[in-house]
């Protein structure tokens, strides 16, 4: 197996391993860093934080699948 057909094989998988830490700490990492978020950049974060607030651990799993099957 050259390099690059390594590569291409462990994509995936550090896609996975990466998208799941995401999901699992998204929500605790928003509540954290919200405040922080809305005084570095105040008007995106009047446009992009109220669809975090709406956003469930479940909805953003989705999403994630979705990438990856696009990936895929």
């Amino acid at each position: 197996m050259s390099n690059m057909q390594a590569i291409i094989c462990f994509f995936p998988m550090l896609f996975i391993i990466h998208d799941f830490e995401e999901i699992i700490f998204i929500q605790s990492w928003m509540s954290k860093n919200r405040y922080y978020l809305s005084e570095k950049f105040p008007k995106l974060s009047k446009k992009l934080l109220p669809h975090f607030d709406n956003a469930t651990t479940a909805s953003f799993a989705f999403r994630v699948a979705e990438e990856f099957i696009t990936l895929l």
